[in-house]
């Protein structure tokens, strides 16, 4: 009898800490009550949108932030960068101290940056856009930031070409597969491994629009 409390103890604990690797990202409003709805389902991180593509700081992103933390998620946040806007580093050096403002910047953990929509929050030009890239990565630096990239091979090669600029960040990919795993994963853009990959969008649980996240 032993054994087996044992042997189920030891299964229960395995899937535990398979199931803690599952995290949220969302970019709309939310309360405690929601996302304490995600943490009793086994889900430990939430990635919160922080800058908007229309260059300004999601109005949702401090509330969103404390009631994640509230209902004791880990928090990362993401910034969708405004090429157009141009001064790539005060977009996210500005959003990093904002952030810094009202909450413990060691709460807070990764600042992915969003690598996508060629053609639409992009320009045609590969070097100038890696030259964006790095600009948005400087300011990152100078606030003090952890910063990481999410984008896929499809968005990436058509916005930056050849560029591998982004090699040395981790790395946070997008293949709808609905399989919490890497094995789909093929390198790209100078990356060898992922570190998180977004394998499930568009999903309405626990009263939010969320997108679904796995990391080893």
């Amino acid at each position: 009898m032993k054994l087996l409390y044992s042997l189920l103890l030891f299964v229960a604990l395995v899937c535990n800490l398979a199931y803690s690797h599952i995290g949220i990202d969302f970019a709309f409003g939310s309360n405690v009550a929601d996302l304490s709805c995600f943490k009793g389902k086994g889900y430990s991180k939430a990635i919160i949108r922080c800058y908007q593509s229309i260059g300004q700081i999601d109005p949702n992103c401090k509330s969103s932030i404390e009631n994640a933390k509230k209902a004791g998620l880990s928090v990362d946040v993401y910034i969708f960068p405004c090429y157009n806007c141009g001064n790539p580093s005060n977009q996210v050096e500005s959003t990093v101290n904002y952030i810094k403002s009202y909450i413990d910047n060691k709460s807070v953990g990764t600042v992915w940056l969003d690598v996508e929509g060629p053609g639409a929050y992009w320009s045609n030009d590969h070097s100038a856009n890696a030259k964006f890239f790095e600009g948005l990565v400087a300011g990152g630096k100078k606030a003090g930031a952890k910063i990481g990239v999410y984008t896929s091979a499809s968005q990436w090669e058509p916005i930056m070409g050849s560029y591998t600029g982004g090699k040395d960040f981790p790395l946070w990919y997008a293949h709808y597969d609905n399989d919490a795993s890497f094995k789909d994963f093929t390198a790209f853009g100078g990356w060898s491994k992922p570190y998180m990959k977004q394998y499930q969008g568009d999903v309405s649980e626990c009263g939010l629009g969320v997108d679904k996240n796995y990391w080893a």
